[in-house]
């Protein structure tokens, strides 16, 4: 509904408008004047309520002294009223109203001047009133916003299964529906809650809190709200304020607070633009790559041949440049003490192979549509060295390790994992894509026939201690073992080719999600 940068402010007018025309009309003119200060970074409209007041009171209250019945009677507006400030305030704002009965409803829905329906806290759960309204939503259709104030968890389930169960287009709001809202009543970390369990239906905070307390707004921004709604008005020689309601002054004032908050939390698109810059500032404290020893031309640089010291010159390597990711070839000598620069070497990128191959098992995973937990680690098996990953090799995320364990392995086009065996481990493989074929021979018996099976997908495979088995995907798009087995050891896998058992620098770890 409102994108990072512009988040959106309703400002509620309520009854404020005290049933005055020309009063109403100031309001509004006021508060676009602050809209305008304003309008680069925040997004406003205007809200409006509607109540039938003919039908919407019961008539045995008409002529008492009934507050709330009282203050809708003495600030009615006809239709004709009402079409004369909507045209007026359409031209300034968006415009928002929150219907009160089913009448009103209809006259939301039906009427083209309005952006949103607002659905009042005191509604949320008013199943009469909500039914109604997503029978007139399948007519005409609009965006709703639903305020959540006074409703217990199990409650705000049931309004939100409402409307989601049917694909109402609706985006709700945290809010504290006490009249005013004292600091210590805005228990902003329960917006975090909602937005947890709920994500992006929590859009944004229903503020009713004294106006004083301008830092709500920007507080709740940070905490991810983005959608604001505020009840205004003015003072003037005729009419006052209510506790909950802020004039322009105080507005402004609460509105500077977010937009200074907006302006702290940025965008990434932002922050990654500046990158580049704090690069360039941190690269004058780094310490540069200079020889300890003379190095022989065409020698691959050790850690024995180097030394890192302050300060850097231009196109040097730096110590940031030195991992088990990188290698480096020189094309010339370097004397002792030299500065050794990017020029000078052949570069090989390890690190680059291994998000290449990261890329290939996400886009698996998204065919296959298979869940793995947060936070995996995807281990990455290149048992020739990483130039021979495509023929001999597989990628792996272990799922749960313990009394038994789960395992996905993926074989990407035709990859082959050499022989291997367990003397502990029992295990069995299921094929969730893709086909995969299978070689098991005892162990200590060499002249015994190899078993072969290719096995489909849906198909079972047990492979017991002290079979040596190796396996090798035979589709061009690869194939997904799912492996169950007792728990897996690490000492407890045993390659027949002992140049593979003897290569200590055959695996990378990398974050999958």
């Amino acid at each position: 509904m409102n994108n990072q940068k512009s988040p959106l402010v309703i400002f509620e007018i309520a009854n404020n408008h005290m049933g005055d025309i020309k009063y109403f009309k100031t309001i509004i003119d006021n508060f676009y004047a602050l809209k305008k200060k304003f309008n680069k970074s925040i997004n406003f409209a205007l809200k409006f309520q509607f109540r039938e007041l003919d039908s919407f009171i019961n008539p045995s209250f008409i002529d008492t002294n009934h507050k709330g019945v009282e203050r809708f009677v003495t600030t009615k507006l006809s239709v004709r009223e009402w079409n004369n400030i909507i045209s007026f305030a359409k031209n300034k704002f968006d415009l928002i109203c929150t219907p009160f009965d089913e009448i009103s409803i209809n006259r939301i829905l039906k009427s083209k001047d309005f952006n949103y329906l607002k659905v009042a806290s005191c509604s949320a759960d008013d199943w009469p009133f909500l039914e109604h309204l997503a029978k007139e939503y399948k007519k005409n259709k609009k965006k709703i916003i639903c305020s959540l104030g006074g409703l217990t968890d199990n409650e705000i389930f049931k309004t939100i299964s409402f409307f989601t169960n049917r694909n109402l287009d609706v985006r709700f709001l945290y809010c504290v529906a006490k009249y005013p809202t004292n600091k210590e009543d805005l228990n902003l970390n329960y917006f975090l809650k909602l937005k947890d369990k709920y994500g992006d239906l929590i859009q944004g905070f229903s503020t009713h809190e004294t106006p004083e307390l301008v830092d709500s707004g920007s507080i709740a921004y940070s905490m991810g709200a983005r959608i604001f709604e505020k009840h205004i008005g003015i003072v003037s020689k005729k009419y006052g304020l209510n506790k909950y309601s802020s004039n322009p002054t105080q507005t402004e004032d609460w509105l500077k607070k977010i937009d200074n908050t907006i302006k702290f939390c940025g965008t990434v698109s932002e922050r990654s633009k500046q990158i580049k810059d704090e690069k360039i500032q941190l690269r004058n404290f780094k310490r540069g790559v200079y020889a300890k020893t003379n190095i022989p031309r065409g020698s691959t640089l050790k850690k024995k041949h180097i030394k890192f010291q302050f300060p850097n010159v231009k196109n040097q390597i730096l110590s940031n440049d030195i991992s088990k990711f990188f290698t480096f070839k020189l094309k010339k000598k370097i004397s002792e003490g030299e500065p050794i620069f990017f020029k000078n070497i052949e570069l090989n990128n390890t690190q680059k192979k291994i998000g290449e191959i990261r890329n290939k098992i996400l886009e698996l995973l998204d065919k296959t549509k298979l869940i793995i937990p947060k936070q995996t680690l995807l281990e990455i098996s290149y048992h020739y060295g990483l130039s021979k990953f495509y023929k001999f090799g597989i990628s792996m995320v272990t799922i749960y390790n313990n009394k038994y364990c789960k395992k996905l392995i993926f074989l990407l086009g035709k990859q082959k994992h050499p022989e291997q065996y367990h003397k502990i481990k029992k295990e069995t493989f299921f094929i969730v894509y893709g086909r995969v074929k299978v070689n098991i021979k005892k162990l200590g018996r060499p002249k015994e026939k190899i078993k072969t099976r290719t096995l489909n997908v849906g198909d079972l495979l047990t492979i017991k201690p002290g079979e040596i088995h190796s396996f090798q995907s035979v589709t061009n798009y690869g194939s997904i073992i799912e492996e169950l087995s007792s728990q897996s050891i690490k000492r407890d896998s045993y390659y027949v080719d002992k140049k593979i058992n003897q290569n200590k620098d055959r695996k990378s770890f990398i974050r999958l999600n």
